[in-house]
């Protein structure tokens, strides 16, 4: 059912992750075939996983944690990348970075609060 709290499974959280690492890959690419580099890799991976989180997860503390921590991971990467990496690119690592975090986060909550 719609909305209703399912069981999160590891397998289930890896799925998720490759589809956001092939969302932020696709979202670099066109950005920078269109040698836009000021607009944000981040927004449609975090849609995606608020859309994964909404439609079947609805497990607010994990959600919560998840979210905090992986816009932690995000920020402080991102700083760190910058200086080294073009803007577009250090901005797509950090945000695969944020989304395996916030996945690890959200998954392992959830099955504790579970269990």
């Amino acid at each position: 059912m719609v909305g209703e709290a399912r069981v999160v499974t590891w397998g289930e959280a890896g799925r998720i992750l490759v589809w956001c690492s092939v969302v932020c890959g696709v979202v670099w690419a066109v950005l920078a075939l269109l040698g836009e580099y000021q607009l944000p890799v981040a927004a449609p991976v975090v849609m995606l996983l608020v859309q994964w989180f909404w439609d079947r997860h609805r497990h607010w503390g994990a959600g919560v944690a998840a979210g905090l921590s992986g816009a932690a991971v995000v920020f402080v990467l991102v700083d760190g990348l910058r200086p080294h990496l073009d803007r577009l690119t250090a901005d797509a690592l950090a945000t695969e970075a944020g989304a395996a975090v916030a996945l690890v986060v959200f998954t392992g909550w959830a099955r504790l609060r579970r269990a």
